[in-house]
């Protein structure tokens, strides 16, 4: 073994801690504590373990401390299902069962394995001994607690593991848990404080059960809805996205009342993994640098400056170069430009891809030193941690790694856990003590449902309301038909309970544990608990008998659960049998209200003339009863979409309330409809539904607009407005506030997001609202299409923009000027 240093300084005596009663001597002659509960006076510890010091001095130690086979066995990942594979011959990912204490050993011990990661679809099994299914609250944490405990017990230098999970709209798998509608939905309630709230309930779970390292938010811009993961994403304007990203993330990592574990949330992906040529997952994005600087990188740049623990890398390819080997992204952009500080973890098996996908490496070692020299810290290498050692050891020995590089990546990872406090955990102390409480995690699990439920309301957008059919009597005799109206499966989407989603009817693919439905309300459940006169039409021929005695219908469409590349669609629509629903029930001549329930906006067909359109989007397991709550009107719908909607119409432009036409014109669908748009000869923005849009059940308007007359290139501008609610109910208003520069050097956007405001007022009642943005967030980048200089903001004129009122969508006709000098 190849020992790197010595233990020093000397260590320190205390009382009550980790003692040394007996020493490991290594081949170098340095001797390493034993874990051992002590009270005795006089009792040592390693300086790692001692929490008195700061952690800096800890990292140092423990650094000095390890071997160079130690040491690169904290940059691997592996499955959980590694270790619990009852297969001690393999210790492959081979299912759910118990950890194996000889795949323990040969992972966590042999191969130093430094950090677990819980895919898409390893929830535990029953571990409590009680019997039932398992994935509960409490059997995740009694899994953390028998494989943390024996690696601490176990290494040689008593080090944790991390353990990461993807807990993308909440911690989605325990199936008892309360789930958030997923980001895009978040991001149609511009609402940073129930980003907020969202990452703390999430937090509170992941501490409860071990699992403190989150695999999320996702920061990558809505560019594409033909890609499987639009919903995962906020929004498509870069100022929205960071907001949100940045608020979820200081709920995520916000320091627990009682003290404990932290948890960590990691930006993905970087960067600009929403933008494939082709909407597929995992492809190659086509990116000019002045676009990847001035519009993709600002949302990341929103997490990173939250003080995201982690970044993962984008899986694709930007420019021909597959990010996990740019050097260019992960070190010249990630760490100087954006001033990065933490762990970049690779995604799913993408180091190894190098070579076998990407083909730019002949072999594992080849890719693991291209990968590493280009900025990743971990590798989720999932499988084969012997092959991982063999290849990165070989890759320092013949120099294509240096050992400084090592280090580096080494100190982050060890870093990560002691902010974690992973050597803090009272397992660490005393072996025969549980790391969490199994009997606390139910509960922190379960909990968060009011916050849920909030958030779904927010998020409800109501898009079409022709002739104010919406809100509808309590008395009304409402027809609920549709294939997402009782299916929480389709209501939730993916990274729910399962990667594919709740394992079920509806469910695309493939694996995941059967009948584990989250407790919470359908669209039905929602509708009849408020019109118990309802009634349920599981298909068409049962919806369209009950026409004659039908006041209204309420038919559930959209997706079924899908994620990743399984979502992947080239024309995302709602399916024909529901396009023929949705036409037969409009031909009864009553009034027709589609609920859309999806991940992403969806072309509609006869859904366009429906009555009423409510986008509900997926992922909250209280949807059912916002949806609900905005039909009958016990809320006002406030959510504004964070994403424009296309149309699948031929020759159809906008249609907006009560079949108004769009401001900018109706043009044929080829027309770009997507984010994005230039402006000039040949283009126009004319989504059916553009960014923004939303209806209400009041009206608001926007008064009194002025702004800092005069800022420096570093300094804040504020904008102040008084808006007006000038309806008869109380509602909030959404108000996004735009710049525009008129004349320029260079190429800028025609008008550029930089805030908004969310106003709740009654009826009647003004309010003043100052938004302030810094002048940083209208940099561009000066030169050509090629330019790869961070943007800087170009002094002169600028233009604040707010729309006046609600009676033309997307127009912008109340303005201020200001100078940037």
């Amino acid at each position: 073994m190849s020992v790197s240093g010595e233990i020093s300084p000397p260590l320190r005596r205390r009382s009550r801690t980790l003692a040394i009663a007996t020493a490991a001597v290594t081949a170098a002659g340095i001797a390493i504590p034993a874990l051992v509960n002590s009270s005795a006076a006089g009792s040592s510890i390693a300086p790692w373990l001692d929490a008195s010091r700061p952690t800096s001095a800890r990292v140092d130690a423990l650094l000095r401390a390890m071997t160079l086979e130690e040491k690169v066995g904290q940059m691997d990942q592996q499955l959980v299902t590694t270790l619990t594979d009852p297969n001690s011959a393999t210790c492959a990912d081979n299912g759910w069962n118990l950890p194996n204490t000889a795949c323990m050993q040969k992972i966590l011990i042999d191969q130093h394995v430094g950090s677990i990661l819980a895919g898409g679809t390893n929830n535990p099994p029953d571990t409590t001994g009680k019997g039932g299914v398992g994935n509960t609250g409490a059997d995740w944490a009694t899994e953390y607690n028998i494989i943390q405990r024996y690696a601490i017990k176990n290494s040689r230098l008593h080090i944790p593991v991390v353990f990461g999970v993807d807990a993308v709209h909440g911690f989605g798998h325990p199936y008892q848990a309360p789930l958030f509608p997923q980001s895009i939905g978040m991001g149609a309630t511009w609402d940073p404080a129930a980003a907020q709230a969202g990452g703390e309930v999430t937090a509170n779970a992941l501490r409860a059960t071990g699992w403190n390292w989150d695999f999320a938010p996702v920061q990558d811009l809505s560019r594409d809805n033909r890609w499987g993961r639009t919903y995962e994403t906020w929004a498509e304007e870069p100022a929205l996205s960071a907001a949100m990203g940045a608020a979820n993330i200081k709920g995520l990592q916000a320091a627990s009342a009682g003290g404990g574990l932290k948890v960590s949330a990691t930006v993905k992906h970087f960067a600009g993994y929403s933008q494939s040529v082709n909407g597929h997952d995992r492809n190659e994005a086509l990116l000019p640098l002045n676009y990847l600087q001035d519009t993709i990188l600002p949302s990341y740049a929103g997490g990173i400056d939250a003080g995201a623990g982690a970044v993962m890398v984008d899986s694709g390819s930007i420019n021909g170069v597959p990010a996990t080997a740019s050097h260019y992204l992960l070190t010249d952009i990630l760490r100087d430009q954006m001033g990065f500080r933490g762990v970049v973890i690779s995604d799913y098996q993408d180091v190894p891809a190098l070579q076998s996908t990407y083909h730019i490496a002949a072999d594992l070692p080849g890719a693991i030193a291209a990968a590493v020299n280009a900025g990743v810290d971990m590798s989720m290498q999932v499988s084969n941690p012997d092959q991982w050692q063999a290849a990165i050891l070989q890759d320092v020995h013949t120099g294509k790694i240096p050992q400084a590089r090592i280090d580096q990546a080494v100190r982050r990872i060890l870093t990560m856990k002691f902010q974690l406090g992973l050597f803090n955990q009272p397992c660490v102390a005393d072996p025969a003590k549980p790391c969490v409480n199994p009997n606390a995690a139910d509960a922190a699990v379960t909990a968060g449902r009011d916050q849920t439920l909030k958030a779904a309301q927010e998020s409800m957008t109501l898009l079409r309301n022709q002739g104010n059919v919406l809100p509808l009597s309590p008395d009304s005799k409402v027809v609920v038909t549709g294939l997402s109206a009782d299916s929480m499966t389709n209501q939730l989407g993916g990274w729910s309970v399962s990667w594919q989603g709740v394992f079920g009817a509806g469910h695309v693919c493939c694996m995941g544990p059967a009948n584990q439905i989250p407790p919470g309300t359908t669209v039905l459940g929602g509708i009849k608990a408020e019109d118990p006169a309802a009634v349920y039409a599981p298909d068409q021929a049962t919806a369209l008998a009950d026409a004659s005695s039908a006041s209204a219908y309420v038919v559930a469409v959209g997706e079924k659960a899908y994620a990743e590349g399984l979502g992947d669609n080239p024309a995302p629509a709602l399916a024909p049998d529901q396009q023929a629903l949705i036409t037969a029930l409009e031909g009864t001549g009553k009034p027709v209200i589609v609920v859309v329930i999806a991940g992403r906006p969806v072309g509609l067909g006869p859904a366009e003339k429906a009555n009423a359109v409510l986008m509900a989007y997926q992922g909250s397991t209280e949807a059912g009863q916002a949806v609900a709550d905005a039909i009958f009107g016990k809320i006002d719908p406030s959510g504004k979409l964070s994403v424009s909607w296309p149309s699948d119409a031929p020759g159809v432009g906008g249609d907006f309330n009560g079949g108004a036409p769009s401001p900018l014109g109706d043009q044929p669908k080829f027309f770009d409809q997507l984010p994005g748009t230039g402006s000039g000869p040949g283009h126009s923005y004319n989504p059916l539904y553009p960014f923004g849009y939303g209806l209400s059940y009041t009206t608001f308007t926007n008064s009194a607009l002025t702004v800092t007359p005069t800022v420096r290139t570093h300094g804040n501008a504020t904008a102040t407005f008084t808006v007006t609610n000038t309806g008869s109910v109380a509602g909030t208003d959404i108000v996004p506030v735009y710049v525009a520069q008129p004349v320029s050097a260079v190429v800028v956007p025609p008008q550029r997001l930089v805030g908004f405001a969310r106003v709740t007022l009654n009826p009647g009642q003004s309010k003043q609202v100052h938004v302030t943005f810094p002048a940083s967030a209208l940099g561009v980048s000066q030169g050509d299409i090629n330019s790869a200089a961070p943007p800087s903001v170009e002094p002169g004129g600028y233009i604040v923009q707010l729309d006046k009122d609600d009676t033309t969508p997307y127009d912008v006709d109340l303005s201020a000027n200001f100078t940037i000098r």
